[in-house]
């Protein structure tokens, strides 16, 4: 019985170290080819933006804003088209939010760890780009940075220690040498990502989760803005808002974390929420405009809105028309 026994618990005890065995190679199986495609990523075509965005029409104070892009995939719009990445889109929101041009420039590359932080933060610093100023006196309200890190350091992993002290530094050189407004997209919860599998998408469930908590409270410490870039991408499939790899945003999955980050950047400063819709709205045409938007302008009669409204468009570009692909987010 005894024999027996001692028989029954080895047999037990070699299938759970099988089992355990086994478990731990898919996983290192799976990391290292989700590694591979990550690293194959720094070969994708993404923006490199330096650029002006004018204000609206009819809405500039001859000054000028700055914005900062600084980080990873998730915001330097890896597959888009400029214009539909996320620099581009939050410029212009910025724009048409301040009622000035905005200067725009992103250091955000693929693939990009929290070690490469200090190179990108030093480069916002030193640009002469973003440090020219039209005003005689700087204000953070005109001057914002959105940090978007984190991803890199999971699937490439390194001391815990590490990442969340780096990006403390970097909000606090950005805050206090750039005189920047904050704004940090925490790590997205990578175990949501379509294609994983277990144990690889536990693992990184786990691990994304707690590096995503320990940014959100570094961000509160160090007075700067945090925001779930996983909440952000919501509303529809998770599919039609993630890149055919998976591995970060789609053009439509972009423009939701840009609206995302704009509509922080208003709630912080305060902006008003009124918006100029005959930009958006030829049809209704300049008639349309918001009464209190131009001082001094007349509101439109009755008789001119229901002319505005039947008049039929025309190809002369009068009423056509006008794409406001980007512009949706603003």
């Amino acid at each position: 019985m005894g024999r027996r026994l001692i028989y029954t618990l080895a047999t037990m005890g070699a299938t759970v170290v099988g089992a355990g065995a086994s478990a731990a190679g898919l996983l290192r199986h799976q990391a290292g080819s989700l590694r591979r495609s990550f690293d194959d990523d720094k070969n994708r075509r993404y923006s490199t933006f330096t650029e002006a965005i004018a204000a609206p029409r009819d809405n500039d104070d001859d000054d000028s804003a700055a914005l900062a892009i600084i980080g990873d995939s998730w915001l330097c719009g890896v597959d888009v088209d400029p214009e539909q990445a996320p620099p581009t889109l939050i410029g212009r929101g910025l724009a048409r939010m301040l009622g000035t041009t905005v200067r725009v420039q992103t250091t955000a590359r693929p693939s990009a760890l929290s070690d490469d932080l200090h190179r990108q933060v030093d480069e916002v610093l030193r640009s002469p780009w973003l440090s020219r100023q039209l005003s005689d006196q700087w204000s953070e309200d005109r001057r914002f940075a959105i940090i978007s890190i984190g991803t890199g350091d999971i699937i490439h992993p390194i001391q815990a220690t590490i990442g969340v002290p780096v990006l403390n530094q970097a909000i606090n050189r950005l805050q206090r040498e750039g005189r920047y407004t904050v704004f940090v997209l925490v790590c997205p919860n990578l175990g949501g990502l379509p294609g994983l599998r277990d144990p690889l998408k536990t693992s990184l469930r786990r691990t994304s989760r707690v590096l995503a908590g320990s940014q959100w409270l570094a961000a509160l410490a160090a007075r700067a803005v945090p925001l779930r870039s996983t909440g952000s991408l919501s509303g529809t499939t998770r599919w039609s808002l993630l890149n055919d790899s998976g591995r970060f945003p789609s053009e439509l999955g972009y423009a939701q974390l840009s609206s995302t980050l704009l509509s922080a950047i208003a709630e912080r400063i305060e902006a008003p929420v009124v918006v100029d819709r005959s930009l958006d709205i030829p049809e209704k045409g300049e008639s349309a405009r918001r009464h209190d938007l131009i001082p001094g302008a007349e509101a439109p009669s009755a008789e001119d809105a229901v002319d505005a409204e039947e008049a039929p468009e025309t190809q002369d570009g009068t009423d056509e028309p006008v794409p406001n692909r980007s512009e949706a987010v603003s």
